[in-house]
């Protein structure tokens, strides 16, 4: 599993740093959620905090699989993924999506690679 070390680091680094974003920027973050959504802000508070956890933790998890190749891990792994998945096809249609919005094109382009990116991972255990 090793040599999916180097490339789970680099399709996942985006979601790190997202989470610092979001962690930098939580007011902010929150109330944009809040009002995108039209949810209240304490339920927006909730969310964002969610999606940090989901940032942070789902690349160690994928890391750790990856580097120690321990067989105890892949259902982790696998979950992982799937979640990650998930909250970018989410985050995709929410906030990248082109038929709202013909300059979110890259973004949204940039979202499909990287699900193909974590699928290709899923695939690969």
């Amino acid at each position: 599993m090793l040599p999916l070390f180097f490339p789970s680091i680099l399709i996942t680094l985006l979601f790190v740093f997202s989470a610092f974003e979001k962690i930098y920027l939580f007011s902010n973050s929150s109330s944009k959620f809040s009002k995108k959504i039209g949810i209240p802000l304490p339920l927006a508070q909730f969310c964002i905090s969610g999606a940090i956890l989901l940032e942070l933790i789902a690349p160690v998890i994928i890391y750790i699989y990856t580097f120690t190749g321990m067989v105890i891990m892949v259902p982790f792994f696998k979950l992982a993924l799937i979640l990650l998945i998930l909250f970018t096809i989410v985050v995709t249609i929410l906030y990248h999506n082109p038929l709202k919005n013909m300059e979110k094109y890259y973004a949204c382009i940039s979202n499909i690679s990287t699900i193909g990116g974590l699928l290709a991972l899923y695939l690969i255990a």
